[in-house]
This record gives structure tokens, sequence and C-alpha cells, in this order.
């Protein structure tokens, strides 16, 4: 849940390799249609569809928009499993493209906005997190099932 969170919290630093071998390093704006945006430092924003794209690396962190790191401590269990998930959503476009669909979900922008909620990601107490009454409605959300049942 927490990295379903941070996943549908903004964009993401994404390294996009394309099937010709064009490699696009950028911020994930979007999935919509099968064409994934790509905000570029030096190219503005370039639009791929989905079925040229190789791969989709997040090696860099995705932003969360709350101002919190996301970042995770790679020693913990927890935290190499959120990894993982993360990973495995950027690599299903159909997952990516539910996830960003999140962003404009009023329970996923009220669990964003909650500080306690940034606060227990950020130090990955995932405890405090499963009693939240926000995150309880998250778990009950239908497009948030639908993701989590697509990750495991």
């Amino acid at each position: 849940m927490a990295g379903l969170l941070t996943l549908s919290g903004a964009s993401f630093a994404a390294t996009v390799v394309l099937r010709d071998g064009t490699v696009i390093h950028g911020e994930m704006r979007s999935l919509q249609d099968d064409v994934y945006s790509v905000e570029t430092d030096s190219l503005g924003t370039i639009r791929v569809r989905k079925q040229e794209v190789r791969s989709i690396d997040n090696g860099a962190e995705p932003t969360n928009g709350t101002g919190v790191d996301s970042s995770t401590n790679a020693s913990s269990p927890g935290a190499r499993e959120l990894d993982a998930t993360k990973a495995r959503i950027m690599q299903d476009p159909a997952l990516f493209a539910a996830v960003l669909a999140l962003q404009g979900d009023p329970d996923v922008l009220a669990a964003l906005a909650d500080p306690e909620i940034t606060k227990a990601i950020a130090a990955g107490d995932y405890a405090a997190l499963l009693i939240n009454p926000k995150i309880v409605t998250l778990m009950h959300n239908a497009k948030m099932r639908e993701i989590i049942d697509g990750v495991h």
C-alpha cells in the first residue's frame, strides 16, 4: 500500500528504453490511450506509444509531491519488498496506468495530504499506516484493490 501511495502521488523519474535502443531520461507524467508522456530536460515532453517501449527503469525514486523523501532503507525486508513492488508496477504498463489514474482520486489525495501518513511512509512505519483510517479507506477503494490484486 505504501508503494502504491508514493507512486500515485505524482510523476516518476524514469529511464525509458525503446525497442530501437533509444534511451529517454525524464519524468514519467502519464499513460493515456497507450501513449506515455515523458518530460525531458532537453526536449520537453515526448510522447511514446506503449508498444515502442522495451523497458522502464525507475532507478531514481519517485517524487510524491508531499515533500517527503520516498526512498527506503534497502536493508529492511519491508523496504526490499516495497522496492520490488515499485519495480513490478513500473514494468507493467497496465498497472502503471492504473496507478497514474489514482492521481486525482479523492481518497489518495486525502492520504497524501495527511502529515501522519507521509511521516509514516518516510519512516517505513507500516504498522502506523495499517491502522490509519485514511489507509483503511484506501484498502477498500475499488481502484486500489485492482492494483493491489494485480501486484500480488
